[in-house]
C-alpha cells in the first residue's frame, strides 16, 4: 500500500462513520503559551475537551503535522538510531466530543485495522489500564469487556498508570487509554517468546501502532483529578509506522515516505557514501530533520535563538554535525534536498511548491551561518585536545566540553570521538553533572509562575462565550466577575490575579494587537485592569489585587485615549500591506505584525532591500489612502469560501471556523479581529521610521502615526536645520554632504598613497631583519614600546610579505593602547611541508600575555592584558628558532 493510499484510506473510513474532515493546523502554535509545536493530534482541540469551547461538530478526523523535540514526549535521542522514532510525524486521530465512546472506538479501530487494512489478527496485542490505588482509579473494565468481544485473551495484556493513563500535561485533561501493538517478528522469534512479554520493552520489531485515549478527567494544579461533565475521546496513530507495518517494513526509514529521499541523499555522495553505520544513522536523521524544517518552516516558523525558533535551528544543527562528520561535507548540504521532499510530499500538500524556493534559501543560509560556527567549535576541540597533551592528561575536562556543547551546540558524541581519535578520555560525570543544573535552572525558570485553579464565583448562565466581547462597538458596561484564580511569580516573589467578566469590553491581545487596558469600579473602589489576553478562547483581565466584594456588580471601563491610538496604527498596518502589494508585487505576505499606542510593525516576504525610492512611495500612497478619508466597512460574519472567493487577504490554512471578520478601508480588505479606526482621516500622518530584514526574505517595516508622527517629523526637521547650521547655513544640505563627500575621497586617496609609502618603509626593515635558514625564513620582532599605527594596515604588510616570501615564519609583538598584541605569520609552503600552524601556536603565546587569540593556520592574532608576557613571547619565539635550524 503506498503512503497516499493508506492516509486518504483512514480519512475515508471515518468518513464513512460521520466524522468531519478537517485539514492539519500548522505545525507552529504561535497563540498556545503553553507549547511551540503541536505534539500529538489532540493539541487544537484543549478548548473543546476543556469545555471552554464547543465544538462545531461532535466527529472530526483528520491527519496531523506533529513535532516532538523536547519535553516529555521527546523522541530526539532515538531519531535515526532506531526503525521507527521521528521528530515530525503525520498522527492519523478521529475524535468524539462528547459523542461516542469506547464501544464505537474500539469496534471501529478493529474494524479498520484487521478488514480495511487487512492486518492478521494474531500479530496484535491490545493494552488496558489495570488502575491506581493510590489515585483511587479502578481498572478499565468496560474497555476490557469490549475487547474480549474481538481479540484472544491472551492477546490482551495490563498496564498501570505510566503506560496507560494518557496525561497532556501535569495540569489538564487525562484519562484511561487503550494501545494497540503489533508484533512484527519472523515465526521463529515468535516461538522463542510470545509477543505479550515484549510489549513497552522497546523491541524495535513489538511496536505500539495506535493509541485510543477516553478523556473523562481534569488533572487540577494541587493534583487531584475530578471527573469531566462530559466524557471525550482522543485517538493516534502514526502514520509513519503504519506504512511501515502495511508495505511489509522493519523501518520507516524504508517506506516510501522516506526512500526516495534517502536515495537522493545516497547518489548525491557518490564514492563518499560506503555503507557505514554511522553514515546510514547519518542519512536517516538527514532526511528526518529536513522533513520537519520544512513544514516547520512552511508553516511560518523561522529558525531563531529563542523560543520555537531554537528548537528548529536546533534540528538542523544537529543533523549539518551529523553531515560533517560522518558524510565529510564541509559546505551547505541539506538544502539540496527540499527539491527531493516537495517532490515526493507534494501530491498530500500541494502548498509546499510554491514557497519551495523560499524554505530551500532559509535553510542554506541558515546552514552557512552554522558552518562558520562548527568550525570554531572544531578549533577548540582540537585546542581542548592539545592542552591536554601538553599536560599529559588522559581525561578531557567535563567543564571545557560542556562549554563547547553550550557556545556552539558541539554535541558530546563529537567530542567523544575527537578524544578518542587522540587516545583520550571525556569526564562524561562533570558534563553530565553541569548539563543536569543547567536544565534545573530551565526547569525552575519554566515553574516560576504557578497558575491556581480557576474559582467559580457566578454561575456560567450570565457567561456566552459567543458574545463576552463586546469591545468593537461598547468601550465601557456592567459586569459580573464569572471566575478568578491566583497566578504566583516565585522568582520576583509576588503574585496578581486573573478575572473572567460575564462581557467585557477589553479587547485581548492577538492579531498583533496589544490588548486593553483600564479598570472596573463600583462605588467602594477602583482595580485598574494592567492587561488583557486570551486563553482557551476566554478572554482574562490582569489585576494586582481583588475586589473587596468580589460578588458585586462593576463598571469596566477601557482607557479610550490608548485604545484609540492602537487604533489608528492597526488601520495604518492595513493600508501599509495594502501598499506595499501594489508598490513591491503581489508577491507580498505578511509574516508578523506589533500593533501598540506608540508605533506599528509589520513584517512582510521580500527577498530583497526597499530601496529609499520605493520607501517613498510607499510612504505616500499611505499618506494619500489617510488623507482620502476612508470610512471602515466591518462584515463581523461572512463565510470562509465567500471571503476567499472575494480576495480577502488573510492567512486561510489556520483558520477553519465557518465564519470569518473582513475589514475593508476602500480598495484594502482583510481579514482581522483587530480593533480599527472609525475612518483613515483620524490617523492624519504616517511616517516610515527604519525597514531592515529580520531573517532570509523577511523584510520589518517600523512606522509611527498621528501625534507621534508629527513629533519624529519635527525632530528630523530640526536635525536638518542644525545639520544646515553646521554648514554654515547652507542653502542645500545634501549638495554640501556631497561636496564634502568629494573632498573626503581625494583626502582618502592622499592617505592611502602615504600608507603605501609607509608600507613599502616596513617591508624594507622586515626584509633587513629576516634570517635565512636553510628550509625557512625567519622574522621575529618583539618590542615592548608603546606604538602608534592602524592596526589594519599593519595586518596589511604581514600577509603582503607572506605573500612575498614563499617559506616566511614570523612573530611581531608590540603594545598599542597598553595592551599587547601578537601576530603570527606562515606561509603555505611551510603550513603544509613542516605542519606548523600560527591558530596553534598562538594559543599558548596567548596565555603569557592573558589574552584571546584567533586566527586561521596562516595568520592569528592574540590581544592581552599582561605586557610583562611579551619577553616570554620573545622567548619562546627563539626556541621556535633553535627547532628550525635542524628542520
Amino acid at each position: 500500500m503506498k503512503y497516499e493510499y493508506i492516509r486518504d484510506t483512514f480519512l475515508d473510513f471515518f468518513q464513512n462513520k460521520k466524522h468531519k474532515i478537517i485539514p492539519s493546523f500548522p505545525i507552529y502554535l504561535k497563540d498556545d503559551p503553553t507549547l511551540f509545536f503541536i505534539n500529538a493530534g489532540m493539541n487544537p482541540f484543549k478548548e473543546y475537551f476543556l469545555g471552554h469551547k464547543k465544538p462545531e461538530y461532535t466527529r472530526i478526523v483528520n491527519v496531523q503535522k506533529c513535532l516532538r523535540v523536547s519535553g516529555k514526549h521527546n523522541d530526539l535521542e532515538n531519531v535515526g538510531h532506531d526503525n521507527y522514532h521521528h521528530t515530525m510525524f503525520e498522527m492519523l486521530g478521529n475524535w468524539s466530543f462528547g459523542d461516542y465512546s469506547r464501544k464505537e472506538t474500539i469496534e471501529w479501530a478493529w474494524e479498520l485495522l484487521t478488514k480495511v487494512y487487512n492486518i492478521p489478527e494474531k500479530n496484535l496485542y491490545i493494552s488496558i489500564f489495570i488502575g491506581d490505588e493510590k489515585e483511587g482509579l479502578s481498572m478499565d473494565k468496560e474497555t476490557f469487556q469490549h475487547w474480549k468481544t474481538f481479540i484472544n485473551k491472551e492477546n490482551l495484556v495490563f498496564f498501570g498508570k505510566e503506560e496507560n493513563f494518557w496525561e497532556m500535561g501535569s495540569i489538564g485533561p487525562c484519562g484511561p487509554c487503550s494501545e494497540i501493538h503489533i508484533d512484527l517478528r519472523n515465526k521463529e522469534e515468535k516461538e522463542k517468546i510470545p509477543g505479550k512479554y515484549l510489549i513497552n520493552k522497546k523491541n524495535p520489531k513489538v511496536i505500539e501502532i495506535w493509541n485510543l485515549v477516553f478523556i473523562e478527567f481534569y488533572r487540577r494544579s494541587d493534583g487531584i483529578l475530578e471527573k469531566l461533565s462530559t466524557k471525550h475521546v482522543d485517538t493516534g496513530m502514526g502514520l509513519e509506522r503504519l506504512c511501515m507495518v502495511l508495505q511489509g517494513k522493519f523501518s520507516s526509514y524504508d517506506t516510501d515516505i522516506f526512500f526516495p529521499i534517502i536515495r537522493d541523499i545516497k547518489e548525491s555522495l557518490g564514492g563518499i557514501y560506503k555503507e557505514e553505520f554511522n553514515q546510514d544513522i547519518s542519512i536517516r536523521i538527514v532526511a528526518d530533520h529536513l522533513r520537519a524544517l520544512v513544514f516547520s518552516i512552511f508553516d511560518g516558523q523561522l529558525p531563531s535563538n529563542n523560543g520555537a525558533g531554537y528548537v528548529i535551528r536546533r534540528l538542523l544543527r544537529r543533523a549539518v554535525i551529523y553531515v560533517t562528520r560522518f558524510l565529510y561535507q564541509k559546505e551547505p548540504f541539506i538544502y539540496k534536498f527540499v527539491d527531493s521532499l516537495v517532490r515526493r510530499m507534494k501530491n498530500s500538500f500541494p502548498e509546499l511548491e510554491k514557497k519551495k524556493d523560499y524554505i530551500q534559501n532559509v535553510i542554506k543560509e541558515e546552514e552557512s551561518s552554522f558552518f562558520q560556527v562548527l568550525e570554531k567549535g572544531y578549533e577548540r576541540i582540537q585546542h581542548i585536545i592539545l592542552k591536554a597533551k601538553e599536560r599529559n592528561q588522559k581525561v578531557l575536562d567535563g567543564k571545557s566540553l560542556f562549554q563547547l556543547y553550550d557556545t556552539y551546540g558541539f554535541p558530546l558524541k563529537l567530542s567523544k570521538i575527537f578524544a578518542e581519535e587522540n587516545n583520550l578520555y571525556i569526564d562524561e560525570k562533570s558534563f553530565e553533572k553541569r548539563l543536569l543544573k543547567q536544565k534545573e535552572k530551565s526547569h525552575k525558570k519554566k515553574n516560576i509562575i504557578i497558575k491556581n485553579d480557576w474559582i467559580k464565583i457566578h454561575s456560567n448562565q450570565f457567561f456566552s462565550e459567543k458574545n463576552n466581547f463586546i469591545g468593537y462597538d461598547f468601550l465601557e458596561c456592567h459586569i459580573l466577575i464569572i471566575q478568578y484564580r491566583k497566578i504566583e511569580d516565585k522568582i520576583k516573589e509576588n503574585h496578581y490575579y486573573e478575572l473572567v467578566f460575564s462581557k467585557t469590553p477589553f479587547y485581548p491581545e492577538g492579531g498583533g494587537q496589544l490588548g486593553d487596558t483600564g479598570f472596573i469600579k463600583n462605588d467602594l473602589e477602583k482595580i485598574f485592569i494592567e492587561k488583557t489576553k486570551k486563553e482557551n478562547s476566554i478572554i482574562i483581565h490582569i489585576v494586582r489585587k481583588l475586589p473587596v466584594n468580589i460578588y458585586s456588580r462593576f463598571q469596566a471601563i477601557v482607557n479610550k485615549n490608548r485604545r484609540k491610538k492602537i487604533e489608528k496604527n492597526h488601520t495604518s498596518t492595513h493600508l501599509l500591506h495594502f501598499s506595499l502589494k501594489k508598490i513591491l508585487g503581489e508577491h507580498i505576505q505578511q509574516k508578523g505584525s506589533y500593533v501598540g499606542e506608540d508605533y506599528l510593525r509589520f513584517d512582510f516576504s521580500h527577498p530583497k532591500k526597499i530601496t529609499i525610492e520605493e520607501l517613498f512611495q510607499i510612504e505616500e500612497m499611505v499618506q494619500k489612502l489617510i488623507f482620502s478619508n476612508l470610512p471602515l466597512e466591518e462584515r463581523r460574519s461572512i463565510p470562509l469560501q465567500e471571503a476567499i472567493k472575494k480576495g480577502y487577504n488573510g492567512i486561510f490554512y489556520e483558520k477553519y471556523e465557518k465564519e470569518v471578520r473582513g475589514i475593508t478601508f476602500g480598495d484594502s480588505s482583510e481579514l482581522c479581529i483587530g480593533t480599527h479606526a472609525k475612518n483613515t482621516g483620524c490617523i492624519q500622518v504616517f511616517s516610515i521610521v527604519s525597514e531592515l530584514s529580520v531573517s532570509y526574505g523577511i523584510r520589518r517595516i517600523k512606522a509611527f502615526t498621528s501625534e507621534k508622527a508629527i513629533q519624529y517629523l519635527k525632530s528630523i526637521h530640526f536635525q536638518e536645520k542644525s545639520l544646515r547650521k553646521i554648514l554654515n547655513n547652507t542653502e542645500s544640505t545634501i549638495k554640501s554632504i556631497f561636496s564634502l563627500q568629494e573632498q573626503n575621497k581625494k583626502l582618502k586617496k592622499k592617505l592611502e598613497k602615504l600608507q603605501f609609502q609607509q608600507i613599502k618603509i616596513f617591508k624594507k626593515e622586515y626584509l633587513l631583519k629576516a634570517i635565512q635558514l636553510p628550509s625557512i625564513t625567519y622574522i621575529c620582532d618583539i618590542s615592548f614600546e608603546e606604538k602608534d599605527f592602524d592596526l589594519n594596515l599593519f595586518k596589511k604588510i604581514i600577509l603582503d610579505l607572506r605573500n612575498v616570501i614563499s617559506n616566511l615564519f614570523m612573530v611581531v609583538g608590540f603594545i598599542k593602547d597598553k595592551k599587547p598584541i601578537i601576530f603570527i605569520s606562515i606561509s603555505d609552503h611551510i603550513i603544509k611541508n613542516k605542519n606548523i600552524h600560527a591558530n596553534q601556536i598562538i594559543r599558548k603565546m596567548s596565555d603569557y600575555i592573558h589574552g584571546k587569540s584567533w586566527g586561521k593556520s596562516f595568520f592569528a592574532t592574540a590581544i592581552g592584558s599582561n605586557q610583562n608576557g611579551l619577553s616570554l613571547v620573545l622567548k619562546t619565539t627563539k626556541e621556535y628558532l633553535k627547532y628550525f635550524r635542524y628542520l
